[in-house]
Protein backbone atom coordinates (compact mmCIF):
# COMPACT_ATOMS: atom_id res chain seq x y z
CA UNK A 1 0.00 0.00 0.00
CA UNK A 2 2.87 2.38 0.77
CA UNK A 3 4.22 1.77 -2.74
CA UNK A 4 0.82 2.68 -4.16
CA UNK A 5 0.68 5.98 -2.25
CA UNK A 6 4.24 6.79 -3.31
CA UNK A 7 3.38 6.04 -6.93
CA UNK A 8 0.30 8.29 -6.86
CA UNK A 9 2.24 11.11 -5.19
CA UNK A 10 5.00 10.82 -7.80
CA UNK A 11 2.67 10.96 -10.80
CA UNK A 12 -0.13 13.16 -9.49
CA UNK A 13 0.84 16.06 -11.77
CA UNK A 14 0.35 13.80 -14.81
CA UNK A 15 -3.19 12.71 -13.88
CA UNK A 16 -6.24 14.31 -15.45
CA UNK A 17 -9.14 15.41 -13.27
CA UNK A 18 -11.12 12.18 -13.58
CA UNK A 19 -8.13 9.94 -12.82
CA UNK A 20 -7.16 12.16 -9.89
CA UNK A 21 -10.70 11.89 -8.47
CA UNK A 22 -10.63 8.09 -8.94
CA UNK A 23 -7.27 7.74 -7.19
CA UNK A 24 -8.43 10.03 -4.40
CA UNK A 25 -11.56 7.93 -3.85
CA UNK A 26 -9.44 4.78 -3.69
CA UNK A 27 -7.05 6.37 -1.20
CA UNK A 28 -9.99 7.49 0.97
CA UNK A 29 -11.37 3.94 0.93
CA UNK A 30 -8.01 2.53 1.96
CA UNK A 31 -7.58 5.11 4.70
CA UNK A 32 -11.05 4.30 6.06
CA UNK A 33 -10.21 0.60 5.99
CA UNK A 34 -7.00 1.05 7.96
CA UNK A 35 -8.74 3.40 10.38
CA UNK A 36 -11.43 0.79 11.02
CA UNK A 37 -8.71 -1.80 11.72
CA UNK A 38 -7.01 0.50 14.23
CA UNK A 39 -10.34 1.21 15.91
CA UNK A 40 -10.96 -2.51 16.53
CA UNK A 41 -7.65 -3.08 18.33
CA UNK A 42 -7.67 -3.66 22.09
CA UNK A 43 -4.31 -1.87 22.39
CA UNK A 44 -4.32 1.90 22.48
CA UNK A 45 -2.51 3.52 19.56
CA UNK A 46 -1.15 7.07 19.70
CA UNK A 47 0.61 8.72 16.78
CA UNK A 48 2.82 11.54 18.02
CA UNK A 49 4.68 14.09 15.92
CA UNK A 50 8.39 14.92 16.48
CA UNK A 51 7.44 17.78 18.83
CA UNK A 52 5.28 15.55 21.02
CA UNK A 53 1.87 16.65 19.76
CA UNK A 54 -0.94 14.15 19.23
CA UNK A 55 -1.75 13.36 15.60
CA UNK A 56 -4.02 10.34 16.01
CA UNK A 57 -5.53 8.15 18.71
CA UNK A 58 -7.78 5.12 18.38
CA UNK A 59 -10.83 4.31 20.50
CA UNK A 60 -8.89 1.98 22.80
CA UNK A 61 -6.40 4.76 23.62
CA UNK A 62 -9.27 7.14 24.44
CA UNK A 63 -10.82 4.55 26.74
CA UNK A 64 -7.59 3.56 28.50
CA UNK A 65 -6.35 7.14 29.02
CA UNK A 66 -9.80 8.76 29.43
CA UNK A 67 -9.57 11.58 26.90
CA UNK A 68 -11.23 12.71 23.67
CA UNK A 69 -9.09 12.39 20.54
CA UNK A 70 -11.10 15.03 18.66
CA UNK A 71 -10.61 17.62 21.42
CA UNK A 72 -6.99 16.69 22.08
CA UNK A 73 -5.58 16.47 18.55
CA UNK A 74 -2.69 18.93 18.15
CA UNK A 75 -2.05 19.22 21.89
CA UNK A 76 1.15 17.99 23.52
CA UNK A 77 0.66 14.54 25.03
CA UNK A 78 2.05 15.71 28.40
CA UNK A 79 -0.95 18.08 28.67
CA UNK A 80 -3.43 15.39 27.67
CA UNK A 81 -1.97 12.78 30.06
CA UNK A 82 -0.05 14.87 32.63
CA UNK A 83 0.75 12.00 35.03
CA UNK A 84 2.40 9.76 32.46
CA UNK A 85 5.90 11.34 32.48
CA UNK A 86 5.99 11.80 28.69
CA UNK A 87 9.37 13.61 28.64
CA UNK A 88 10.95 10.40 29.92
CA UNK A 89 9.05 8.19 27.45
CA UNK A 90 9.78 10.43 24.46
CA UNK A 91 13.34 11.11 25.60
CA UNK A 92 13.06 14.83 24.91
CA UNK A 93 15.95 15.51 27.29
CA UNK A 94 18.39 13.26 25.38
CA UNK A 95 17.09 12.65 21.87
CA UNK A 96 19.29 14.09 19.14
CA UNK A 97 17.99 15.02 15.70
CA UNK A 98 17.73 12.07 13.35
CA UNK A 99 18.05 9.41 16.06
CA UNK A 100 15.45 6.65 16.34
CA UNK A 101 14.19 5.90 19.84
CA UNK A 102 12.48 2.94 21.46
CA UNK A 103 11.36 2.96 25.06
CA UNK A 104 9.03 1.07 27.33
CA UNK A 105 7.44 2.10 30.59
CA UNK A 106 5.07 0.59 33.08
CA UNK A 107 2.98 3.26 34.75
CA UNK A 108 0.24 3.24 37.34
CA UNK A 109 -2.75 5.52 36.95
CA UNK A 110 -5.44 6.11 39.56
CA UNK A 111 -8.04 7.96 37.49
CA UNK A 112 -10.75 7.07 36.65
CA UNK A 113 -9.68 3.71 38.12
CA UNK A 114 -6.41 2.15 39.16
CA UNK A 115 -4.62 0.54 36.22
CA UNK A 116 -1.14 -0.69 35.38
CA UNK A 117 -0.28 0.28 31.82
CA UNK A 118 2.56 -0.66 29.51
CA UNK A 119 3.57 2.15 27.15
CA UNK A 120 5.88 1.16 24.28
CA UNK A 121 7.32 3.84 22.00
CA UNK A 122 8.45 2.83 18.51
CA UNK A 123 9.81 5.02 15.69
CA UNK A 124 7.92 5.54 12.43
CA UNK A 125 8.79 7.65 9.36
CA UNK A 126 9.74 11.36 9.36
CA UNK A 127 10.40 11.51 13.10
CA UNK A 128 6.86 10.45 13.99
CA UNK A 129 6.50 8.08 16.96
CA UNK A 130 3.89 5.41 17.61
CA UNK A 131 2.99 4.72 21.24
CA UNK A 132 1.28 1.39 21.95
CA UNK A 133 -0.64 1.32 25.24
CA UNK A 134 -1.64 -1.95 26.85
CA UNK A 135 -3.67 -2.42 30.01
CA UNK A 136 -1.65 -5.07 31.85
CA UNK A 137 -3.46 -4.83 35.19
CA UNK A 138 -4.94 -8.32 34.93
CA UNK A 139 -1.69 -9.68 33.49
CA UNK A 140 0.27 -8.44 36.49
CA UNK A 141 -2.35 -9.94 38.80
CA UNK A 142 -2.07 -13.29 37.03
CA UNK A 143 1.71 -13.18 37.24
CA UNK A 144 1.53 -12.48 40.96
CA UNK A 145 -0.83 -15.45 41.41
CA UNK A 146 1.45 -17.67 39.33
CA UNK A 147 4.47 -16.74 41.42
CA UNK A 148 2.55 -17.18 44.67
CA UNK A 149 1.23 -20.62 43.71
CA UNK A 150 4.47 -21.75 42.12
CA UNK A 151 2.81 -22.81 38.89
CA UNK A 152 6.00 -22.45 36.89
CA UNK A 153 8.48 -23.77 39.45
CA UNK A 154 8.44 -27.37 38.20
CA UNK A 155 9.21 -26.40 34.60
CA UNK A 156 11.94 -24.01 35.64
CA UNK A 157 13.58 -26.55 37.93
CA UNK A 158 13.48 -29.21 35.22
CA UNK A 159 15.00 -26.90 32.60
CA UNK A 160 17.65 -25.57 34.95
CA UNK A 161 18.47 -29.13 36.02
CA UNK A 162 19.04 -30.13 32.41
CA UNK A 163 21.23 -27.06 31.86
CA UNK A 164 23.21 -27.91 34.99
CA UNK A 165 23.75 -31.49 33.81
CA UNK A 166 25.01 -30.18 30.46
CA UNK A 167 27.59 -28.15 32.36
CA UNK A 168 29.21 -31.22 33.95
CA UNK A 169 30.27 -32.97 30.71
CA UNK A 170 31.31 -29.62 29.27
CA UNK A 171 33.73 -29.14 32.15
CA UNK A 172 35.07 -32.67 31.62
CA UNK A 173 35.50 -32.06 27.90
CA UNK A 174 37.36 -28.82 28.53
CA UNK A 175 39.67 -30.45 31.07
CA UNK A 176 40.52 -33.38 28.81
CA UNK A 177 41.11 -31.15 25.80
CA UNK A 178 43.54 -29.08 27.83
CA UNK A 179 45.38 -32.26 28.88
CA UNK A 180 45.59 -33.37 25.24
CA UNK A 181 46.85 -29.94 24.33
CA UNK A 182 49.74 -30.34 26.78
CA UNK A 183 50.60 -33.80 25.43
CA UNK A 184 50.56 -32.72 21.78
CA UNK A 185 52.94 -29.88 22.54
CA UNK A 186 55.55 -32.59 23.03
CA UNK A 187 55.03 -33.97 19.50
CA UNK A 188 58.30 -33.75 17.58
CA UNK A 189 56.75 -33.54 14.12
CA UNK A 190 56.18 -29.79 13.81
CA UNK A 191 53.54 -30.00 11.08
CA UNK A 192 51.58 -32.69 12.90
CA UNK A 193 51.90 -30.83 16.21
CA UNK A 194 50.59 -27.56 14.77
CA UNK A 195 47.65 -29.33 13.07
CA UNK A 196 46.66 -31.18 16.24
CA UNK A 197 46.99 -28.10 18.41
CA UNK A 198 44.88 -26.11 15.92
CA UNK A 199 42.13 -28.76 16.02
CA UNK A 200 42.14 -28.78 19.81
CA UNK A 201 42.00 -24.99 19.95
CA UNK A 202 38.91 -25.03 17.71
CA UNK A 203 37.29 -27.66 19.95
CA UNK A 204 38.11 -25.67 23.10
CA UNK A 205 36.58 -22.53 21.61
CA UNK A 206 33.37 -24.40 20.79
CA UNK A 207 33.20 -25.84 24.31
CA UNK A 208 33.64 -22.33 25.73
CA UNK A 209 30.88 -21.04 23.48
CA UNK A 210 28.44 -23.78 24.55
CA UNK A 211 29.38 -23.15 28.18
CA UNK A 212 28.65 -19.44 27.75
CA UNK A 213 25.26 -20.15 26.19
CA UNK A 214 24.47 -22.62 28.98
CA UNK A 215 25.40 -20.05 31.64
CA UNK A 216 23.20 -17.40 30.01
CA UNK A 217 20.37 -19.91 29.82
CA UNK A 218 20.70 -20.66 33.54
CA UNK A 219 20.70 -16.94 34.38
CA UNK A 220 17.57 -16.48 32.28
CA UNK A 221 15.80 -19.41 33.93
CA UNK A 222 16.80 -18.78 37.52
CA UNK A 223 16.89 -15.04 38.15
CA UNK A 224 18.58 -14.25 41.44
CA UNK A 225 16.70 -11.98 43.80
CA UNK A 226 18.63 -8.70 44.14
CA UNK A 227 20.43 -8.05 47.39
CA UNK A 228 19.66 -4.35 47.66
CA UNK A 229 21.93 -1.89 49.39
CA UNK A 230 22.16 1.88 49.17
CA UNK A 231 24.97 2.96 46.90
CA UNK A 232 26.13 4.79 43.81
CA UNK A 233 25.87 3.57 40.20
CA UNK A 234 29.41 4.85 39.75
CA UNK A 235 30.84 1.98 41.81
CA UNK A 236 29.68 -1.00 39.69
CA UNK A 237 30.54 1.02 36.56
CA UNK A 238 34.12 1.57 37.72
CA UNK A 239 34.50 -2.13 38.61
CA UNK A 240 33.19 -3.12 35.17
CA UNK A 241 35.61 -0.80 33.37
CA UNK A 242 38.49 -2.17 35.45
CA UNK A 243 37.47 -5.71 34.46
CA UNK A 244 37.41 -4.75 30.78
CA UNK A 245 40.57 -2.61 30.89
CA UNK A 246 42.79 -5.15 29.11
CA UNK A 247 40.25 -5.67 26.31
CA UNK A 248 39.75 -1.93 25.86
CA UNK A 249 43.49 -1.29 25.70
CA UNK A 250 44.11 -4.17 23.28
CA UNK A 251 41.64 -2.62 20.84
CA UNK A 252 42.68 0.97 21.53
CA UNK A 253 39.10 1.85 22.54
CA UNK A 254 38.97 5.24 24.25
CA UNK A 255 36.39 5.54 27.01
CA UNK A 256 35.05 9.07 27.37
CA UNK A 257 33.72 8.90 30.92
CA UNK A 258 31.58 11.72 32.29
CA UNK A 259 30.92 11.56 36.03
CA UNK A 260 29.34 14.35 38.08
CA UNK A 261 31.04 15.34 41.35
CA UNK A 262 28.25 13.63 43.31
CA UNK A 263 25.40 11.28 42.45
CA UNK A 264 22.21 10.60 44.43
CA UNK A 265 22.14 7.18 46.05
CA UNK A 266 20.04 4.34 44.66
CA UNK A 267 19.04 0.94 45.99
CA UNK A 268 21.03 -1.59 43.98
CA UNK A 269 22.61 -5.00 43.86
CA UNK A 270 26.13 -4.02 42.82
CA UNK A 271 27.03 -7.41 41.32
CA UNK A 272 23.86 -7.59 39.21
CA UNK A 273 24.35 -4.02 38.02
CA UNK A 274 27.91 -4.91 37.03
CA UNK A 275 26.43 -7.68 34.89
CA UNK A 276 24.16 -5.14 33.16
CA UNK A 277 27.02 -2.71 32.51
CA UNK A 278 29.29 -5.55 31.33
CA UNK A 279 26.66 -6.70 28.80
CA UNK A 280 26.05 -3.20 27.46
CA UNK A 281 29.75 -2.36 27.10
CA UNK A 282 30.57 -5.73 25.47
CA UNK A 283 27.69 -5.23 23.02
CA UNK A 284 29.04 -1.77 22.18
CA UNK A 285 32.56 -3.09 21.63
CA UNK A 286 31.30 -5.76 19.24
CA UNK A 287 29.95 -3.12 16.82
CA UNK A 288 32.85 -0.66 17.16
CA UNK A 289 36.05 -0.52 15.17
CA UNK A 290 39.44 -0.55 16.87
CA UNK A 291 40.51 2.95 17.88
CA UNK A 292 36.91 4.15 18.38
CA UNK A 293 35.47 6.07 21.29
CA UNK A 294 32.83 4.84 23.75
CA UNK A 295 30.92 7.57 25.57
CA UNK A 296 29.71 6.70 29.08
CA UNK A 297 27.79 9.27 31.10
CA UNK A 298 26.26 9.20 34.56
CA UNK A 299 23.64 11.83 35.36
CA UNK A 300 20.58 12.37 37.52
CA UNK A 301 17.34 14.30 37.78
CA UNK A 302 14.57 14.50 40.38
CA UNK A 303 13.38 10.99 39.55
CA UNK A 304 16.26 8.74 38.48
CA UNK A 305 19.99 8.23 38.12
CA UNK A 306 20.90 7.42 34.51
CA UNK A 307 23.85 5.54 33.06
CA UNK A 308 24.23 6.18 29.32
CA UNK A 309 26.39 4.13 26.93
CA UNK A 310 26.87 5.49 23.39
CA UNK A 311 28.86 3.68 20.73
CA UNK A 312 29.74 4.88 17.22
CA UNK A 313 28.91 1.63 15.47
CA UNK A 314 26.57 1.02 12.55
CA UNK A 315 23.32 1.63 14.44
CA UNK A 316 20.18 -0.49 14.07
CA UNK A 317 17.16 -0.65 11.81
CA UNK A 318 13.67 -0.01 13.19
CA UNK A 319 12.88 -3.74 12.85
CA UNK A 320 15.90 -4.72 14.95
CA UNK A 321 15.15 -1.98 17.47
CA UNK A 322 11.62 -3.30 18.00
CA UNK A 323 12.87 -6.77 19.07
CA UNK A 324 16.17 -5.88 20.70
CA UNK A 325 15.20 -7.15 24.19
CA UNK A 326 13.55 -10.41 23.06
CA UNK A 327 15.19 -13.75 23.90
CA UNK A 328 17.29 -15.32 21.12
CA UNK A 329 17.01 -12.18 18.97
CA UNK A 330 20.54 -11.23 18.02
CA UNK A 331 22.41 -9.73 15.08
CA UNK A 332 25.69 -11.36 16.13
CA UNK A 333 26.82 -14.62 14.56
CA UNK A 334 28.13 -15.90 17.91
CA UNK A 335 25.50 -14.35 20.19
CA UNK A 336 22.60 -16.04 21.96
CA UNK A 337 20.29 -13.04 22.40
CA UNK A 338 19.94 -13.48 26.17
CA UNK A 339 22.27 -10.73 27.43
CA UNK A 340 19.93 -7.81 26.83
CA UNK A 341 16.90 -9.77 28.02
CA UNK A 342 18.63 -10.61 31.31
CA UNK A 343 19.91 -7.02 31.62
CA UNK A 344 16.43 -5.62 31.15
CA UNK A 345 15.03 -7.97 33.78
CA UNK A 346 17.72 -6.97 36.28
CA UNK A 347 17.03 -3.28 35.70
CA UNK A 348 13.27 -3.87 36.04
CA UNK A 349 13.86 -5.71 39.33
CA UNK A 350 15.60 -2.51 40.50
CA UNK A 351 12.46 -0.53 39.64
CA UNK A 352 14.13 1.02 36.60
CA UNK A 353 14.01 0.97 32.81
CA UNK A 354 16.34 0.61 29.83
CA UNK A 355 15.81 2.85 26.80
CA UNK A 356 17.66 2.69 23.50
CA UNK A 357 18.21 5.25 20.75
CA UNK A 358 19.92 4.55 17.45
CA UNK A 359 20.75 6.14 14.11
CA UNK A 360 21.95 4.25 11.07
CA UNK A 361 25.62 4.90 10.41
CA UNK A 362 26.17 6.87 13.63
CA UNK A 363 25.65 4.48 16.53
CA UNK A 364 23.45 3.42 19.41
CA UNK A 365 22.85 4.75 22.91
CA UNK A 366 21.54 2.58 25.77
CA UNK A 367 20.26 4.38 28.86
CA UNK A 368 19.76 2.64 32.21
CA UNK A 369 17.43 4.55 34.56
CA UNK A 370 17.39 3.58 38.25
CA UNK A 371 15.07 5.43 40.68
CA UNK A 372 16.65 7.58 43.36
CA UNK A 373 16.16 6.42 46.94
CA UNK A 374 14.08 9.50 47.71
CA UNK A 375 11.83 8.72 44.75
CA UNK A 376 11.56 5.07 45.79
CA UNK A 377 10.51 6.10 49.31
CA UNK A 378 7.85 8.45 47.92
CA UNK A 379 6.44 5.61 45.80
CA UNK A 380 6.28 3.28 48.80
CA UNK A 381 4.61 5.94 50.97
CA UNK A 382 2.09 6.65 48.19
CA UNK A 383 1.02 3.02 48.29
Amino acid sequence: MQNYFDLVAKNISNLDAENARMQLRRMVREMRFFQSVFQTLNEGILVIDPLGSLLYANVAAEKIASFSADKSRGKHVSKIMPDWNWPSILGTETKDEGWLRASEREIEVDYPERKILSVSLLPADDGVNVAIIRDITSQRAREADALELGRTDAVRELASGVAHEIGNPLNALSLNLQLLQREFKKEENVEKRERLLSDIEIALNQVKRISSINKSFLNALRPVKPNFMAGSLADPLKHTLAELKTLLESRDIRVCLSLPPALPSVMLDSEQMQQVFFNLIKNALEVMKDGSELEITLSSDDEVVTASFKDNGTGMTSDTLATIFEAYKTTKSSGNGLGLMVSKRIVRSHGGNIDVETKAGEGTRFMVHIPRISKRVRRLNAK
